[in-house]
């Protein structure tokens, strides 16, 4: 699960390229209707999602973490 992480974090649009191999394999086969337009306006629509995915779930989130003497956990500033 870790390689799957490092490698959509690298290189996000991978996803939408492989919706755009198979949705024309898909057509040809006649499980899906859609047209040329359709077919880029899906990629375009995987490729937003799963970019704005990778950003929240998957990139580091950056947290300002101090320790107070004599505190049993850490403090959280805000950013």
């Amino acid at each position: 699960m870790r390689n799957l992480k490092l490698v959509l974090q690298r290189e996000p649009a991978a996803v939408g390229s492989l919706v755009a191999s198979i949705l024309p394999v898909l057509v040809l086969l006649e499980l899906v209707s859609i047209d040329g337009a359709g077919i880029a306006a899906v990629v375009v629509a995987v490729n937003t999602f799963v970019g704005f995915g990778i950003r929240v779930f998957v990139s580091p989130v950056e947290r300002q973490v101090t320790v107070v003497a004599g505190s049993a956990a850490p403090e959280r500033l805000a950013a």
